[in-house]
């Protein structure tokens, strides 16, 4: 009878890519496709072992894969977010799905692990394959794209799934990044010292707390866990519990989304800003309150799940911009602040008989009366006039500051030091 026993189906079903690389790599993943240097940067610190493009020469002659390599990595540098199925036959298609069945399974039996393969080279040798693996768990889809641009198929996007893993992974690396730049345990202060316990409990971080937020039962439990013989306190086993904010604090973070944004890293950088905040938010800041909006000659109040697929285009409307924020937090108690980042003057306006200077700075002198303060973030300071503009937009508006930002991934680190300063 036992031998007919049915088998199990769910036993015999292929791991998933996201089980086969774990949480870890596969927000490294997600987030080398939102920015694709961060591939570049992970591979060198961890030097990977094994080499994809020996796996591909198994399937492909040397010839086509010194062409795909070539192609591939140009075509990924200058559209990192489009799927150029089209560029290449179906025997070369097929050969590549090969390789990558084979890939998955030297995962699946532990032959190689997860850390060994270059994150660079996956991306960029098996793009499609990895963005169908993605598409079937939910964490990317694809769009077509307007006719103009029909020869490039189908855009990445990212979804809300997606973007949640990405945005866990932004803020881990602006804590790095703030590590790295000596920002000591001052800064950990602004996790809030208070009287009422939070029900947030996180793993301890010198960087980020103080001894008096240990909280020692659930200390000793990890500690039982992790190391049952000896109950060894070691620092993997610290937890801290954050206290509530008093005060409520109500932001919004506006993105120049024109077209001059899509130079370097500039749009990428500010996408991290505004994932990292709201994270930081729900975190640490569960009563503050986010609005993420993108803005060029339009406005684009974005939802969870849009922020990481916000695509340069357009004019800048800053007047506009400034005036949607001011209605957002015109009914909200606490301090309330704009971080408007822009990387060039005003071009247009959405006010007649004003230019897009004069309404820029009417809006900034409106926000005065609602007690809002204004941060304001260049991208480029390389424009007098645009410095200039800022001074007079920070002045008119009161309570303001103004920075400039000279490397757009730092942007993240800055807003999230800037938020603590204002929570302090």
């Amino acid at each position: 009878m036992e031998g007919l026993k049915p088998e199990c189906k769910l036993c015999e079903a292929n791991k998933t890519l996201s089980q086969l690389m774990g949480r870890e790599n596969l927000e490294s993943l997600l987030y080398s496709l939102l920015n694709p240097g961060y591939a570049q940067l992970k591979d060198r610190m961890n030097r990977p072992k094994f080499n994809l493009r020996s796996l591909l020469e198994r399937f492909l002659d040397e010839n086509n894969l010194d062409d795909f390599v070539f192609k591939q990595g140009l075509y990924m540098k200058q559209y990192p977010r489009v799927i150029c199925s089209w560029a290449y036959d179906e025997n070369f298609r097929r050969a590549k799905e090969r390789a990558w069945r084979e890939l998955l399974e030297k995962l699946e039996k532990g032959e190689i692990k997860p850390s060994d393969i270059p994150l660079q080279q996956l991306i960029e040798y098996f793009h499609e394959e990895l963005l169908a693996a993605l598409e079937e768990e939910g964490y990317v889809k694809r769009e077509r794209v307007s006719r103009s641009f029909s020869h490039f198929m189908h855009v990445l996007l990212f979804t809300a799934r997606g973007e949640e893993l990405i945005a866990e992974k932004v803020l881990e690396e602006a804590f790095k990044d703030m590590r790295a730049a000596s920002i000591g345990p001052h800064e950990s202060d602004e996790t809030g010292i208070g009287i009422t316990p939070s029900s947030v409990l996180m793993d301890y971080d010198e960087y980020k707390h103080t001894f008096d937020m240990l909280d020692i039962p659930e200390t000793m439990i990890n500690a039982a866990i992790k190391h049952p013989e000896d109950l060894d306190l070691t620092e993997d086993v610290l937890k801290a519990r954050v206290p509530l904010h008093k005060s409520r604090a109500s932001n919004v973070i506006l993105i120049d989304k024109s077209g001059s944004m899509s130079m370097g890293c500039r749009i990428v950088g500010a996408v991290e800003a505004a994932l990292g905040l709201r994270r930081l938010l729900e975190a640490e800041y569960k009563d503050d309150r986010l609005w993420v909006v993108a803005y060029d000659h339009n406005l684009y109040p974005l939802e969870p799940g849009e922020v990481a697929n916000i695509w340069p285009y357009g004019w800048t409307d800053i007047g506009q911009a400034l005036d949607y924020a001011r209605q957002l937090l015109s009914r909200e108690e606490g301090s309330k602040n704009i971080f408007l980042i822009t990387d060039g003057q005003p071009t247009t306006t959405s006010h007649p008989g004003q230019t897009p200077l004069q309404s820029a700075l009417r809006a900034s002198n409106m926000l005065r009366e609602e007690g809002i303060k204004l941060n304001i973030i260049m991208l480029d300071n390389r424009s007098p006039s645009l410095r200039s503009l800022c001074e007079k937009m920070a002045e008119l508006a009161g309570d303001a500051n103004i920075a400039f930002v000279d490397n757009p991934l730092n942007l993240k680190s800055f807003i999230i030091k800037n938020y603590k300063e204002i929570k302090r």
